[in-house]
Parts: C-alpha cells; structure tokens; sequence
C-alpha cells in the first residue's frame, strides 16, 4: 500500500509538471485575466555523505492578476504552515521550517511584480521580468518563462512556468543540518489556472 501510495504521489507530480507542454499556445483575447486557481511546486536538495535526495513541497494557495494591455504581471502566495509545506520524509521539517529560516507568521506571503516582455501565441511562450518578494527582501529582474495553454476546464487558460530562487538573495538562512547540506537554490514550478476578470463562478445547491 506504501509503494502505491509514493507511486501516485510521484505521477501527480509528473503531471504538475509535465502538463502544458504538450498542447499549442491560445490567442488571448481577455485584456485582463486573474488566478483562479494556482500551486506551485518547490525544491530543495539536500546532500548527505554524497548522496543528493530531495525534500519536495508545495504553496497551496497563489492568487494574482495579468493585464495583456498593460502588460503586467502579478502573484502572491500564502507561505503559512497550512499553505506552504513539505511533503513526504521531510514533513517533520515543516515547523521548524516556518519557525527559524521562514519566519512566516511575520512574513506570510511572498509576492511578485512583474512586466510581461514578450508572448507567442503561436507557441504559448511568455517571459516575464519583475520584482520578487520574499522573507521581506525584495530582489529585482526577476525572470520568469513560462507556457500558457488552454485550461482542462476550457473557459480559460492554463500558465505552467519554472524559475529558481537563491535563499541568500531573500536573507533567509540555510538550515544547517548535522552531517547534512542543503542547497540556498530553490526550484520552484508554479502552474495557474487564469480565467477573465470578469468572470464569476456560480455554485448551484
């Protein structure tokens, strides 16, 4: 039952991270779009006696807006203990995570800023460059590239983009773990369900 349980885990995540590159990039016709729905993937690395494992977490909660006529970019994701955190082996690590290198009930979220530098619709390719938020440090010319899709829903569209942070860059201390090293570069792939702005989900009871 556990090796199921880590295989499905391990095809989800395959999934989150393989979904968006298979299909051709729409023309966007909304001259503003906001994030229904958003998650986004991180990755550390830690290195203990020469072997690389990785501690794998996810940010639940991302919510944002895109303005194509302005061409501006923006997100924030909740970095709480009940939004952000590590999964599998590593959960154990989740409070003390929060508590000394995060400092997340001072910093609770982490937001970013950007302008959008180009689209394709032809390909769904788009690059962004911005200011990122995090810990309270703000680092600027932030890069994004990412991939915009149809959405599975088909009333919008689907953004799945990766980019890595350096912990030093946002003062956030790396953990110092006996026998153990864990990488300041995190990775992170972030995967967001856009919908009009003037959309407005209805629930029918």
């Amino acid at each position: 039952m556990k090796t199921s349980n880590k295989f499905f885990r391990i095809v989800s995540l395959l999934g989150f991270l393989a979904y968006g590159s298979l299909s051709a990039g729409p023309t966007i016709t909304e001259s503003k779009l906001k994030v229904e729905s958003g998650k986004m993937l991180f990755t550390l690395v830690k290195t203990m006696a020469g072997t690389d494992s990785k501690m794998v977490g996810l940010a639940k909660q991302v919510s944002g807006n895109i303005d194509m006529k302005a061409k501006t970019f923006d997100f924030t994701m909740d970095i709480t203990l009940d939004s952000f955190a590590l999964d599998g082996q590593y959960k154990f690590a989740n409070d003390r995570m929060h508590e000394t290198y995060l400092e997340s009930a001072k910093f609770a979220t982490a937001n970013y800023k950007g302008t959008i530098l180009s689209y394709d619709p032809e390909s769904g390719k788009a690059k962004v460059s911005g200011k990122m938020t995090i810990h309270g440090t703000t680092k600027d010319n932030v890069e994004i590239e990412g991939v915009v899709t149809p959405s599975e829903s088909g009333s919008g569209y689907l953004l799945t983009a990766g980019f890595k942070v350096n912990l030093n860059d946002y003062k956030i201390a790396v953990p110092d773990i006996k026998l153990a090293k864990v990488s300041e570069i995190v990775e992170l792939k972030i995967k967001l369900e856009l919908k009009s702005a003037k959309w407005k989900s209805y629930s029918c009871y």
